[in-house]
């Protein structure tokens, strides 16, 4: 049986070791130190780009609205 490949190796979740700047909302939104965010990596090493918990939600449930899509299309 083949290898199961993990698809969201790009998007992890982390404690704010400093204050970080929502790119989601960089006007009205920020990441204040000690606080979780979302974190999403650039495709071929890009940098990355922080969300804060209220935008990170709203990237995850889309997110999982496209993988129900995709799976729906698979069956």
């Amino acid at each position: 049986m083949a290898k199961v490949r993990h698809v969201l190796n790009a998007v992890r979740i982390e404690v704010a070791q400093r204050r970080r700047i929502c790119h989601h909302d960089r006007k009205h939104h920020s990441i204040e130190k000690g606080t979780t965010c979302l974190v999403i990596k650039g495709p071929s090493g890009e940098g990355q780009n922080n969300y804060c918990a209220i935008c990170g939600l709203e990237i995850l449930d889309q997110a999982a609205d496209d993988l129900a899509s995709l799976r729906g299309s698979l069956v």
